[in-house]
């Protein structure tokens, strides 16, 4: 297949976005037994015939065949025209095309995580040591200052043996 035969491929699809698809189970052609014997005498050439219909319906692929072109030169399109994935989540392509096309799901943004950022404990301990005697030090006001989770904090408090005041 030539590259504007897959650029036609590619547009078909792209030209339903948004269209109505039909919903539930589409009906699979029925097998037309009567023409496929017609003119046939022989009680086993009319069973082979028979059996090549059969056969035949049986691998009729039910389906878009705009979204089956997509899919079968949907990437190499894409790759290209320097189209990624998420240009075409933006213009309405569902994730399960995305999926067959691109392969796996989408790259995920990393998590947000709720931990305090990590310090040392020499940090710890040069921000305490280097406040005047007689200051109050509480645990929430060096997590707010150096940074570190409450555990980190209290194991470098004034009490702590780490800290040598």
């Amino acid at each position: 297949m030539s590259a504007s035969e897959e650029a036609e491929q590619a547009q078909g699809y792209l030209a339903t976005i948004g269209d109505p698809k039909p919903r539930g189970r589409q009906a699979r052609q029925k097998p037309d037994f009567d023409t496929a014997t017609q003119g046939i005498t022989d009680p086993l050439a009319k069973l082979a015939a028979i059996k090549a219909e059969r056969e035949r319906v049986a691998n009729i692929v039910v389906g878009d065949p705009a979204e089956e072109g997509f899919v079968k030169y949907g990437k190499v399109w894409a790759k290209i025209h320097d189209y990624d994935r998420e240009d075409f989540a933006a213009l309405g392509v569902s994730k399960r095309v995305l999926d067959a096309v691109f392969g796996g799901s989408a790259p995920r943004a990393k998590a947000t995580s709720n931990r305090a950022p990590r310090v040392s404990i020499k940090d710890l301990v040069d921000a305490i040591t280097s406040k005047p005697a007689g200051t109050w030090v509480t645990v929430s006001g060096l997590m707010r200052e150096v940074g570190g989770s409450d555990a980190t904090v209290r194991k470098v408090s004034p009490g702590s043996p780490r800290l040598a005041l």
